[in-house]
């Protein structure tokens, strides 16, 4: 049985998997001596820009969204290691919208390997399909280690990021928090003024009725 997929007292939830990652990107960028910023996302804002963990570095704004690992049922193989992304309902969709959003999957159950945790990490954007099961190395199924291209581990990432490839611009950590509540704010709007024009015209149409009888 492969080590890093051996059950240890239990199987990681997805808050663990995500204070030990955050904890390994910050160890990394303070041992460059990198200036960066990390913070948690509102449960309000993760409704419109459903991320867990905002990044800060190199004047790009980055998203995480974190991902328990699990292991379906039958031998303990890393084909059988996979991610459900079907919760909460629509995240999946909205994901695909926001480009600077990234999956961050764990691919280990082991507690051993926690403070390692950076190191066997994918980070992943969905492509275009629906397919809310990802798998690690299933032939048989969307394996986004084997087959995507724009799965990358922590030090690929982090390139994709320095080289301009992955997150948007922005000039400084006010920006990135503005961009998350713009973001909000632009979609309650919206919500707003579709609920009120829907209200509008259901009124017309009654006063219209009231009219003919």
């Amino acid at each position: 049985m492969p080590h890093h997929l051996q059950k240890k007292l239990s199987v990681p939830i997805e808050r663990e998997y995500e204070a030990w990652i955050i904890q390994g990107i910050e160890n990394y960028l303070n041992s460059l001596g990198v200036r960066y910023e990390v913070w948690a996302v509102s449960p309000q804002d993760e409704t419109v820009w459903p991320s867990d963990q905002s990044l800060f570095v190199h004047s790009k704004l980055i998203g995480l969204q974190m991902k328990q690992a699990k292991m379906a049922s039958g031998p303990v193989s890393t084909d059988r290691l996979k991610w459900s992304l079907h919760q909460p309902a629509g995240q999946f969709e909205l994901i695909q919208l926001h480009s600077e959003i990234f999956y961050c999957l764990p691919t280990f159950i082991n507690r051993d390997l926690r403070h390692s945790a950076l190191d066997h990490c994918l980070f992943w954007r969905p492509r275009a399909d629906r397919d809310y099961n990802v798998w690690f190395d299933n032939a048989a199924a969307k394996t986004p280690y084997k087959s995507e291209k724009n799965a990358m581990r922590w030090g690929a990432f982090y390139e994709s990021i320095i080289s301009c490839d992955s997150g948007i611009y922005v000039e400084n950590e006010s920006q990135a928090m503005e961009r998350v509540e713009n973001i909000r704010r632009d979609f309650y709007d919206f919500v707003y003024l579709r609920e009120k024009n829907a209200s509008a015209e259901s009124h017309l149409y009654l006063f219209s009725i009231g009219l003919q009888s």
